[in-house]
């Protein structure tokens, strides 16, 4: 085995020398990549939600119109400024329901109050002027029916502008580690600054399925709003077709949301869980919205049918590196009670290696002593897991030291008898 010498630090007393193990591994079965999937769509990325890990990705970083999917990152934010105020009523003002054509916005060149302006064909649930809706009822019209309007009256209410808002989210965004977002309005309508990356849209959705009331919102099938002092009760569909009865449903889909416009075309950010999996799946850029829904069940699918495979890294047993401790009669051999392995979806290889720690350890050493030990770190230099190195048998300080030490302490002991015997004679 060959070992590759990386870093010597020395520290208190935990003596640690870094060797990364090459010529290692001795895997139970052939570790395989990322699977391969031909898309219809232009862009996706498909992550296991607890740990990140990428399972498929195509132009994942490219940037892309997310049209509604925006619209997460509006409940994110709005949640995270306004945490515990979901009974608060909220007045819908002008300035968030006022309407202008795609083709007026255009001409307008998409700046100021035009960039969050609704579009009479977009998605609504006909707020009014002066009309009066909770806080929770306005998040559900927008994460449920992927209402524009609802999106507008959040971001004016918290803002308290939705310039303001927007300000806020973008930079929010920026230290959740979304590089290449930027959005010019709550909800997604067309505007040509306004864009991001399926890889940030799946740093957004793993921030989001930890808040419980989203995860609540969005696996709902149907909003139901209110009678309002404005308007009757009304119910509206859930636009991800996972979670409604009919050709595409999915049982294990746990939401999340749905695009659309001219520009963008469809998009989808959703999420399914299996057992203790939960996986993100974000598609951009299709031209057909049931091929999108297909192949979002397709892929979730991929990663849920495949079995976990044990990858041994070292085996347990007497270990060929060994270490030469000074003073010592014999060369320090090592072994390891148990394998360093780890358990993993064949999608998900942490490609990880193994890292060989020595510590700082004084003579004599005893059998089956920790000497050691060996860490498994992932490439994103994560610690996976940690096994003990042991002695394999006792060390002892080596027999000329053994003698110049007995040696040095019975000159002491003399030294000791002579001088006193010197002090008494001097004192007679």
């Amino acid at each position: 085995m060959e070992l590759l010498r990386k870093a010597l630090i020395v520290k208190k007393n935990y003596f640690k020398i870094v060797f990364f193990l090459i010529g290692f591994s001795a895997s139970l079965f052939a570790s395989e990549e990322s699977f391969s999937f031909k898309l219809k769509g232009e862009s996706a990325l498909l992550i296991n939600g607890d740990t990140g890990v990428v399972l498929f990705e195509k132009n994942a970083h490219n940037s892309y119109f997310p049209a509604s999917t925006t619209k997460i990152a509006t409940a994110l934010y709005a949640l995270k400024i306004k945490k515990n105020s979901l009974s608060q009523e909220i007045i819908a003002e002008q300035d968030s329901i006022g309407t202008l054509s795609s083709e007026t916005k255009r001409k307008m060149g998409y700046k100021g109050a035009v960039a969050y302006r609704l579009e009479p064909d977009g998605t609504h649930i006909g707020i009014k002027k002066g009309e009066i809706l909770t806080f929770e009822d306005l998040l559900k019209g927008m994460m449920i029916a992927s209402a524009n309007d609802a999106a507008n009256v959040i971001a004016h209410e918290l803002g308290p502008t939705v310039p303001t808002f927007m300000n806020g989210m973008n930079q929010y965004l920026q230290e959740l580690g979304c590089k290449k977002t930027f959005f010019t309005n709550p909800h997604g309508l067309h505007d040509p600054g306004h864009q991001t990356t399926a890889h940030d849209l799946a740093i957004i959705a793993k921030e989001a399925l930890k808040n419980p009331l989203i995860c609540e919102i969005i696996s709902q099938p149907k909003f139901v709003r209110p009678k309002t002092n404005k308007q009757l009760e009304a119910v509206y569909l859930q636009g991800n077709r996972l979670l409604r009865p009919g050709k595409f449903y999915y049982s294990k889909a746990i939401g999340i949301k749905t695009g659309y416009h001219s520009k963008a075309k469809h998009t989808f950010v959703g999420a399914a869980k299996d057992q203790e999996r939960t996986l993100i799946l974000v598609l951009l850029g299709y031209q057909d919205r049931s091929a999108m829904f297909q192949e979002a069940i397709e892929l979730f699918n991929l990663a849920f049918n495949q079995e976990k495979i044990r990858n041994i890294y070292i085996k347990e047993g007497t270990q060929s590196f060994s270490r030469v401790i000074t003073k010592s009669s014999q060369e320090l051999k090592t072994y390891l009670k148990e394998p360093l392995d780890l358990v993993y979806y064949p999608s998900e290889d942490p490609k990880a290696k193994p890292f060989l720690y020595w510590y700082s350890v004084e003579l004599p050493i005893l059998k089956d002593q920790p000497v050691g030990e060996v860490r498994l770190i992932s490439s994103d230099q994560k610690l996976l897991k940690t096994v003990s190195l042991h002695a394999v048998e006792d060390v002892n300080l080596a027999f000329t030291h053994q003698l110049l030490a007995n040696w040095g302490w019975g000159l002491a002991i003399l030294g000791l008898i002579l001088g006193g015997f010197l002090f008494f004679r001097r004192a007679n």
